[in-house]
């Protein structure tokens, strides 16, 4: 968090998951809008079950390589759990999958360079 006050940020909501999706840590600014806990959760859901970073995942939308509606049908089979913008970034430790960090709060790329920033604190690789 300390990265998203330097850059004066919304305020955030910021979720860890372990590589089996149980939800390790949660931390929400005051002032983190009311729904920001789980988008932040259903980001890093959408990382860990895809194999790849939310932002990746939302180029191959954006560009036509993935249809639409694949992300629709997989929020809907994930019970809404599956938030395909960027801020959802995976951890890995020595080439491996630990776990995954979601954030909300700021634009999807400004959440998305928390959780890089966040991650390579802990001097882990992120994988956008």
């Amino acid at each position: 968090m300390n990265s998203a006050r330097a850059k004066n940020l919304p305020a955030l909501a910021i979720a860890l998951l372990d590589s089996g999706g149980h939800l390790k840590a949660f931390a929400s600014e005051d002032d983190a809008g009311t729904q920001r806990g789980q988008i932040a959760t259903g980001k890093a859901n959408a990382a860990l079950g895809m194999g790849f970073g939310t932002g990746q995942f939302y180029s191959l939308v954006k560009n036509k390589v993935l249809p639409d509606m694949f992300a629709v049908c997989i929020n809907g089979a994930t019970n809404g759990q599956f938030i395909p913008l960027p801020g959802g970034v995976l951890i890995i430790n020595q080439g491996q999958v630990v776990g995954a960090l979601g954030v909300s709060g700021a634009s999807s790329e400004l959440d998305e360079n928390v959780a890089v920033s966040a991650i390579q604190s802990c001097r882990f690789t992120a994988c956008p």
